[in-house]
């Protein structure tokens, strides 16, 4: 009699300690959403979302693809974006490593390069009479680096959180059109260096 409880603690322990909920499947589909910040003093904290896809390599790894979208309030700041909003949109692809691919909480470390894709709308500029500026700011190639976890909740579906980091220094223009129709152009650097947070489900298949 005293054999059951042994051999139902047994069960649960020997449930514990091996493989969790971790699908085995090859593709995956993901949505998130979040919070983006960026390095440039004069951009706003702004909310998030995003879509991505998978494809389980192996031994660990995957290959993944996502896309985000954003859109950041700029102050003007001196030799920097005048008051505005600033759209983002980066395209990542990684190459992702899952530490313990078969447990139930399952850390994650990703790298990889992405292109940034940006469009920005000049707000209220206040300058001098008879004199209209303009700006713009260049997308471009970046890299990218980020730590996550993911925690199964069923063979086919898995919440995550992640923190991803952007590195892109993008070149940028002001424009000044003068009453007599003079022309200055000052060139800009805007430092898109970004930091994603990002909660989400995945889903395998």
């Amino acid at each position: 009699m005293k054999l059951k409880p042994l051999m139902a603690a047994a069960l649960i322990l020997a449930a514990a300690a091996g493989p969790g909920l971790a699908a085995p499947s090859r593709f995956s589909f993901a949505i998130q959403g979040g919070l983006a910040g960026q390095e440039e003093n004069n951009l706003g904290l702004a909310l998030q979302g995003g879509v991505g896809f998978g494809a389980n390599l192996g031994r660990g790894f995957s290959l993944t693809g996502e896309a985000a979208f954003w859109r950041s309030h700029s102050r003007t700041s001196f030799r920097k974006l005048y008051e505005g909003t600033l759209a983002l949109l980066p395209v990542l692809v990684s190459v992702r490593y899952e530490f313990r691919p078969n447990a139930y909480f399952i850390p994650y470390a990703l790298a990889g390069g992405s292109y940034v894709f940006v469009r920005y709308r000049l707000g209220r500029v206040e300058a001098q009479p008879g004199v209209r500026v303009g700006q713009r700011v260049e997308g471009g190639p970046a890299l990218h680096l980020g730590l996550g976890v993911r925690v199964p909740l069923t063979w086919k579906t898995s919440f995550f959180g992640e923190a991803t980091y952007i590195m892109r220094r993008a070149p940028a223009e002001t424009t000044f059109w003068g009453a007599d129709g003079a022309l200055r152009r000052d060139a800009i650097w805007v430092n898109l260096h970004i930091v994603l947070v990002k909660f989400g489900v995945r889903f395998f298949f």
